[in-house]
């Protein structure tokens, strides 16, 4: 064999080498890219879910704290009774 030919097929050899190590980089970051792309996915379905029940405990919340219902709950589950006239003491301050 010529040392023309062996120089031919060194060269062939690196740059099959170097198209190959090419080759796994781009697989290896499509597929990065890839997972990527399902956790974002996966993350924006959480702040979505996340975001409905906020908006579900707000309302809940404002349900809650409206003074019909609390007037409800304080008659029926606690069984206060709204103060008579009589009941009512008014004291003086002294000067």
């Amino acid at each position: 064999m010529s040392i023309g030919k062996s120089k031919n097929i060194s060269f062939y050899s690196k740059l099959l080498g170097v198209t190959i190590l090419l080759s796994f980089f781009y697989v290896w970051q499509r597929n990065t890219s890839a997972m990527l792309g399902y956790n974002i996915t996966e993350i924006k379905e959480r702040i979505n879910t996340i975001t409905e029940e906020n908006k579900y405990l707000t309302i809940k919340i404002m349900d809650i704290k409206a003074l019909n219902n609390l007037e409800e709950i304080a008659k029926k589950k606690l069984g206060l009774i709204a103060p008579k006239a009589t009941d009512i003491v008014i004291i003086e301050e002294k000067n």
